[in-house]
């Protein structure tokens, strides 16, 4: 039932997505750094493109805008490509500002945002572009803003702000104070005021910002180029003067907002600088009740592209600014986006930028599996996050079952007339109704990505294709909503909880799901035997409270097909107590959602 909850936002009207879904111009603005692939933070490179895009509604696009290169002058640039929009709204788009790359993005009403997270080279981007007006814009503030800014592509002139913007008279905006942290201003964050500032805004969606001259010494100066979206609830926009690579995303304001305002589904994507450069795009869940949900494709330097999925705490106000975690954040209105910034005396040497907008509706007739509706059945990590050999998966969607029914191991692979196929290769059930299916993912699973296909009755349903890795670890949670204390216990089988906590030293026994092949192999479907060790064959680390841990033993619990476990020595001397974070390293995973009560 918790589960059923991640999906609620996305349950009507009826519709899945195709490259028809996203047609028509759309402004855009891309921030793409570069490194030199060895020393972290140094950034050898910067490219920024900005200007207007068309999708043709049958896979190609074409642009005009300008380039900004380094500390030279933009430069006019028109260019075409492709771009394939699958059913449940992820996106691959050929790199506008640097060929031979894809963007992995993702489509919603109100934006598409993503990253290059496959590309091989040494950058880092964040790509964002929303509907443009067809006439009429008009500038009605309020809006909350964040910017990231990178004077001449430098790590030394790097700026995070945060700001709200708002019209005094035409042409004139209400005095406002900025608050944010930069280099060489102050690494802690600070406020300073801003009067005079002035704006343009055409019929087109297309306007300026300006903020007085250029100055290194204020959180926030010079102009900026603004787009208005077509709903008038998102600003973007970015300096292209004097070598201003950066940008600028504004969301009008939720008004009356509080935790449990903050409820649904969002597509995501970040840019971060700090000793290093990473770059990710993924999804978010908020169920308005202090806590959020992330599964994010990263890209970092001196490291492979990884899957994260993690836990964060927010805090909203009643303007909808609030914070999560380390970082600032604005929910726009009714929802549909937000913003954030990394602005906190924690994270001195921190500069980020996120953006996220609310996902589609998708749902469908007869045997509908929902798109996005193929999750971790420990995590619940929202959509994105790939399945593995060996994994539990739970299926969302509708009429997938005549009735509910059950199995017992070993599993089948038919269940009440219901059968998955896993690449072509049957599932073995645990769970069915007709809303949800609880499966095994075959061992035999390979990628990068797999279909997925549900008979019910002989009634087949849609495919949905998902990515496939190597592990994709999630730790059971006590009350099953992914986060939360972790299903762990004692040496002696009784609960590690808040009235029986771990203590430093201590053997745990920590159970999951997600962790792929395992020696010797064994038939889908089966449990894994007492009198013999099935270990898993990926590398695993464990971190508690940030140290780590020992893992003593890794592989099947007995009796339980898809369940794995972990036997883990806690480190000696912990640095804290309390509800630590337990956290699951693997080589392309690291998964972060679950405390373990301990007691030093």
């Amino acid at each position: 039932m918790i589960l059923a909850g991640v999906l609620s936002g996305v349950s009507s009207p009826a519709q899945t997505l195709n490259n028809q879904s996203l047609s028509g111009k759309y402004y855009f603005r891309h921030i793409s750094l570069e490194t030199d692939g060895r020393n972290p933070g140094n950034l050898t490179g910067a490219r920024t493109l900005m200007g207007s895009i068309t999708f043709d509604g049958n896979g190609g696009y074409s642009y005009t805008g300008q380039l900004l290169t380094g500390i030279n002058a933009a430069v006019s640039q028109a260019n075409s490509g492709k771009y394939s929009l699958d059913p449940g709204g992820f996106l691959l788009l050929d790199n506008p500002a640097r060929g031979g790359s894809t963007i992995n993005a993702r489509f919603a009403t109100e934006a598409v945002i993503g990253s290059s997270t496959e590309s091989t080279d040494n950058t880092y981007d964040l790509f964002v572009a929303i509907p443009a007006p067809s006439g009429g814009a008009v500038f009605a503030g309020p809006y909350n803003c964040m910017s990231l800014d990178l004077r001449a592509g430098s790590y030394s002139l790097i700026r995070s702000t945060q700001f709200p913007i708002n019209q005094s008279s035409p042409g004139t905006l209400q005095p406002f104070s900025v608050y944010g942290h930069a280099v060489v201003v102050s690494p802690a964050p600070l406020t300073q005021p801003v009067t005079g500032a002035t704006y343009t805004m055409g019929a087109d969606g297309v306007g300026t910002f300006n903020v007085g001259a250029d100055d290194d010494a204020r959180l926030l100066s010079g102009s900026r180029t603004l787009y208005l979206s077509a709903s008038g609830n998102i600003l973007l926009g970015g300096s292209m003067a004097g070598g201003g690579h950066g940008i600028m995303v504004g969301v009008k304001p939720l008004s009356g907002a509080t935790n449990a305002t903050w409820n649904g589904t969002y597509w995501g994507a970040g840019l971060r600088v700090d000793t290093s450069v990473s770059a990710y795009s993924g999804a978010l869940a908020a169920r308005g009740q202090g806590k959020l949900t992330w599964s994010k494709r990263f890209k970092a330097m001196l490291v492979a592209a990884f899957d994260y999925t993690g836990v964060n705490s927010y805090a909203l106000g009643a303007d909808g600014n609030g914070t999560v975690d380390f970082t600032q954040l604005s929910l726009g209105v009714a929802g549909k986006a937000f913003v954030g910034a990394a602005i906190n005396s924690k994270d001195p040497g921190g500069y980020e930028i996120y953006f996220g907008v609310q996902v589609p509706a998708l749902a469908g007739t007869g045997v509908f599996l929902n798109p996005l509706g193929v999750v971790n059945a420990a995590s619940s990590a929202p959509a994105g996050n790939p399945i593995s050999p060996g994994q539990f998966v739970t299926l969302y969607g509708t009429g997938l079952a005549k009735s509910n029914q059950t199995a017992a191991p070993p599993y089948p692979s038919s269940l009440n007339g219901v059968s998955v196929l896993i690449n072509n290769k049957p599932a073995p059930l645990y769970f069915v109704s007709p809303g949800q299916l609880n499966v095994l993912v075959p061992f035999a699973t390979t990628g990068p990505t797999a279909t997925i296909v549900v008979q019910n009755s002989g009634v087949t349903s849609n495919t949905v294709t998902v990515p496939v890795a190597a592990t994709s670890p999630g730790i059971y949670a006590l009350d099953q909503s992914g986060s939360g204390g972790g299903a762990i216990l004692h040496a002696d089988y009784s609960p590690v909880n808040a009235a029986k906590p771990a203590i430093g030293g201590e053997t745990v026994l920590i159970y999951l799901t997600g962790l792929g092949t395992v020696t010797p192999g064994l038939t889908d479907g089966t449990a894994g035997v007492v009198n013999t060790l099935y270990r898993t064959d990926a590398e695993v680390a464990v971190y508690v409270g940030g140290q780590q841990a020992k893992v003593e033993f890794k592989g099947l619990a007995p009796g339980y097909p898809g369940l794995y476990q972990l036997n883990v020595t806690l480190p000696q001397f912990l640095r804290a107590s309390g509800n630590l974070p337990l956290a699951i390293q693997t080589l392309n995973a690291y998964h972060d959602q679950v405390d373990i009560p301990v007691l030093q």
